[in-house]
Formats: C-alpha cells, structure tokens, sequence
C-alpha cells in the first residue's frame, strides 16, 4: 500500500503549546506519500501558526471553540485516500508511524484504526488531567501481537478511510455537542459495517492538553458531556456516559430543602424521580445485567425503613410526628440518597482508574471527591440540553 497518498489533518485551538514538536515528528514520517493540513481556530494568532509549504497546508476554522468542526473543514479539505485525525498534544513515535496505520487498511472491512495512545514521558498529569482522564481514559494500549477491535474512535488520533468517512457523513456538528460527534461516529462506522482496530505496532506519546491543566476548564467540560449524553441519547437511543442518571442525582439534591418549604412538594417530585427511575439503566458488573434505577431507590428505601427504629423518631423527626410524616421524609431522604450513592459509585470507578497514572496514588482520593461534583454536573448539562435542546454545541 506504499502507493496510498494520506492527509494528516491536525486540529489546533487557542493555547496549544505543542504543535512544534508534533509537527516535526510527521514531517519526519518515511515511505508514504502525505499531505498535512493544519487547519487553526479563527482566534489562534497568525505569529502561532507555521508557513505552509508543498507538503503543508495551513488553513482557518469557520467557527470558534467548536473542535468537530474544525476536524471536519481539514477532513473535507484533505484529499488523501486515508485521512488521519491527530491532535496536536500527540508526537508520534518513529518515523514509520504514517506507515503502519495505513498498512492495516489492506483489510478492506477496516474503516478505522486507531493508534496506541501512551503518556509522555515528561508528562506529570496535573489534577484536572487526572479527572479528565478519570471520566474518559485518554491512554489506549494493544498488548497483543495483532489490532484488536474497539467500540469508539479515541478522537486524539485515529486513522480514516476516505470513502467510507465521506459516506457516513463525516461528524456530525449540527445535532450534538462536542464531543459527542466522536462517539456518533463511532456508531456510524459500526452501522455501515466497517471495523475500528486498535494497532498493535503504532504509538503516539501524549501531552496533557490545554483543557487538561485547568480545574475549572476541566469542571467547565462536565457540562459538555452531559448535553452530549443527552444528544446522543436524541439520536441514537444511547447513554453514553448515564448523565440522566445523575441528571436525577441533581434535581434530588433539591428535594431535602423544598421538602422543608413544603413537604407535599417535596414528596410528589420524589415520586416523580421514582417513576423517572424506571426508565432509567443500571449496569451491574458482576451480573453483567441492566437493572432500572427504582429497583436502588426502592431499596435503599426499605433499607432506611427497616433501619429507622421506632424508638428513634422522636430524636430524627420530633414528638408526636404522624408515622405518615415520618414515612414521608424517609421517602425524601432515601431517593436523595441511592441516586447520590449512584454518583459515589461513578466517581470511585474513576478514582479507581486514576491509580495507573503516575502520580494516581496521590490524586485518588481527590479525583474522588471532584469526580463526584463532576457528575453532578454533567447531570446538570443533561437536563440543560434536555429541556433547552441547543441543537448544536460548544
């Protein structure tokens, strides 16, 4: 396949600080004819940006602060028979990199591959990076001697057949906020009976990139996966990260105080939560099932009911509270607590996954506590995209 010519589209966005070098890298690629396109943000400065050449092109993104469209404009532009997606804050490593991706295309089934993503070397990943990382693990290895399949692109840096990528569409922009068009696509490769494989011989080394080394960026992004949990869920009938479940978590961390204001209040939206429950999945790993959330609401309700003892009311509700009041609040305080437990559940399988990092010991128990407000957040932007559907996102 030597004589197979490759786009390499690159993406940058305001802040990058690692273009240089990864640029240098694909310049470098052996034994593959190639085009680079560096297609920019409208607000990157022009002094940030390399002089084009016979073998690099630099253009300029339609629309500011949206990455899927500025993939798509490179894409469209490229003219390669394979167009290859890669993020400035991925190097590759050697110089037959270009190569080995494009080898895995003699498959013809192959729609995708996608290169093995490793952290740099010098990288020490801040906290934001490490909840970042939490949430959607950025790091991708094949320790096998062959590609293996994968359910999603990893949009850092995956390899596309040209005519299979036109004829899906490319990403879809209009309908989903970034980055749910990372995942569309992925569903769209799958539906048109292509393959996406994981190469077992290419590797690029990552950065952390500039949303990655802010707090209140990396929070700011909570909101982004939830109205893309919601898109998705629109068009695909998929959850993709089960925002609406912590979309729940949200609205029942109001109930405790409007149920001070008004307890029938109170007590009808805790209804109204129980019911959305039922059309609500859970994975529970050791069955390999799907159970509705109410199924943990009710539970969690009898298990407050039979904990609670008679001789307790007086102290937790006051004297001569009617039993039906107590039963109330019960309800109130049980829903609030499985659908937080829920979240607590979410966070600690990230904060679990942080402890492979290099520094994950030490941000376990802070990746925790942040990825607790996190989900809570990315329910937030559910119920946002959900109620106020935008349409198109940022």
């Amino acid at each position: 396949m030597s004589d197979l010519v490759a786009s390499v589209v690159i993406p940058v966005g305001p802040g990058c600080t690692s273009l240089g070098r990864c640029l240098d890298r694909v310049l470098r690629q052996e034994a593959v004819r190639k085009e680079i396109i560096i297609v920019s943000d409208p607000a990157v400065p022009e002094s940030d940006l390399p002089r084009g050449s016979e073998e690099l092109r630099v253009m300029r993104g339609r629309r500011a602060g949206h990455p899927g469209m500025l993939i798509n404009d490179g894409m469209r532009a490229a003219r390669g028979h394979v167009k290859v997606l890669l993020m400035p804050h991925c190097v590759p490593s050697g110089t037959g990199w270009l190569q080995g991706m494009l080898d895995l295309f003699e498959d013809e089934s192959v729609g995708v591959v996608v290169s093995q993503t490793v952290p740099a070397p010098e990288t020490r990943p801040g906290l934001a990076a490490c909840l970042l990382d939490s949430v959607r693990p950025a790091i991708r290895r094949n320790h096998r001697d062959h590609p293996v399949p994968v359910e999603t692109v990893s949009h850092q840096c995956d390899a596309y057949r040209a005519s299979v990528l036109a004829d899906v569409g490319y990403f879809d922009t209009d309908h989903l906020p970034h980055p749910g068009e990372a995942v569309d696509m992925s569903i769209k490769m799958a539906d048109a009976g292509f393959s996406m494989v994981l190469s077992d011989r290419v590797v690029v080394s990552r950065q952390t990139p500039p949303a990655g080394r802010r707090l209140g960026a990396a929070l700011r992004r909570a909101l982004q996966y939830g109205a893309a949990d919601a898109a998705l869920e629109k068009l695909h009938d998929m959850h993709w990260l089960n925002a609406g479940v912590h979309a729940g978590a949200a609205v029942s961390l109001l109930l405790l105080p409007v149920g001070l204001l008004s307890l029938p209040i109170g007590v009808a939206l805790a209804l109204l939560l129980l019911v959305w429950g039922a059309f609500l999945a859970l994975r529970v790993p050791v069955l390999g099932v799907d159970v509705p959330v109410m199924a943990v609401n009710l539970a969690v309700y009898a298990a407050v009911m039979l904990l609670v003892r008679e001789d307790w009311a007086p102290g937790l509700f006051g004297k001569g509270m009617h039993p039906a009041i107590i039963r109330q609040w019960c309800l109130l305080g049980s829903t609030t607590a499985s659908y937080l437990l829920l979240v607590a559940r979410t966070a600690g399988q990230g904060a679990w996954r942080t402890l492979r990092l290099p520094r994950g010991a030490r941000s376990a128990l802070p990746v925790f506590l942040l990825g607790f407000a996190w989900w809570l957040l990315a329910g937030v932007g559910y119920m946002r995209e959900r109620l106020l559907p935008s349409g198109r996102g940022d």
